[in-house]
């Protein structure tokens, strides 16, 4: 099969997208994440292409079939970590091109983190997700995650409610100022809009993602087709449709009707989602705006 990205900023509706795939179309889909990929007799990760074994690597074969078409593949390309210094985040066009061929390969009990040649994509989807969701989401991630580690302190100080996104985004806001003010990355439009932006550092890693996508995806000229999340709850049929004829796949399953994730739109007021929405604006190009702009509503 030929690989088609599906390239997405954490917590985007990536695994809703990849599940609703195979599901329906009872193919395999690709990861370049091996710790959740289908392993062999000799527990090593199996490559979609003999010729590539750094990647990327079927996720659920040979549960499911192999599809001759087009392979979605999961790639976040950088993920972003949070609460980080802007040396950390800020990535150029280049290293977030790396990220997106970066893949971990498993041998045995051993796993390597390797790159693959980027030449063998041939599509990408494009998901975005609504920023103030997007963030939230990411907020909960990192709830699971201190939960997992029994991290009370943590846990006591960032609760699963509006005041604690709203401490959590006050502590990166003010861990990282000084860093933020002598970056030679950020000049002084953009910090001076990010005041008013609550956890300004992830709008801005949000804004930078999808403008390094659409960069990317028009140097390597191949053919992009752009979702929204949102278009799920809208019409998935249509939705669902529009991305099955992108990857040259013919629907074998059932598709499950789509359940609305939860509403969070408590967690920023007015004027916050406003300032926020200036803010991407200023740090993208219009080429990505136009992508994003739907969600300037405030």
């Amino acid at each position: 099969p030929r690989v088609a990205w599906l390239m997405s900023f954490p917590n985007s509706g990536t695994s809703y997208t990849i599940q609703m795939t195979q599901r329906l179309s009872n193919r395999t889909a690709a990861s370049n994440y091996g710790e959740e990929c289908t392993l062999d007799e000799s527990k090593n990760t199996i490559p979609v292409h003999a010729n590539s074994p750094n990647g990327p690597f079927l996720l659920n074969s040979p549960k499911r079939k192999v599809p001759d078409t087009y392979i979605l593949t999961k790639t976040h390309c950088i993920g972003y970590g949070t609460s980080q210094p802007p040396e950390k985040y800020i990535e150029t066009k280049r290293s977030f091109l790396k990220g997106c061929t970066r893949s971990g390969r498993i041998t045995g009990d051993k796993k390597q983190e390797v790159y693959y040649d980027e030449r063998i994509v041939q599509r990408a989807i494009h998901l975005i997700r609504d920023p103030f969701n997007n963030i939230v989401s990411r907020f909960h991630l990192q709830q699971h995650r201190h939960t997992k580690k029994n991290d009370q302190d943590w846990l006591k100080n960032y609760p699963s409610t509006v005041e604690g996104l709203k401490n959590w985004c006050n502590f990166m806001d003010e861990r990282y100022k000084k860093e933020e003010r002598d970056s030679r990355f950020l000049d002084k439009d953009l910090l001076d809009a990010f005041k008013g932006v609550p956890c300004h550092s992830e709008f801005f890693q949000y804004a930078q993602w999808h403008q390094h996508t659409v960069a990317i995806t028009r140097d390597l000229k191949i053919p992009t087709l752009v979702m929204h999340y949102e278009e799920y709850e809208k019409d998935i049929n249509a939705t669902v449709k529009k991305a099955f004829d992108f990857l040259e796949l013919e629907p074998e399953g059932y598709l499950s009707p789509f359940i609305t994730g939860k509403n969070y739109d408590e967690y920023f007021n007015k004027n916050q989602r406003a300032k926020t929405m200036k803010m991407i604006k200023l740090a993208v190009d219009p080429e990505t705006w136009e992508l994003l702009e739907e969600y300037d509503t405030y």
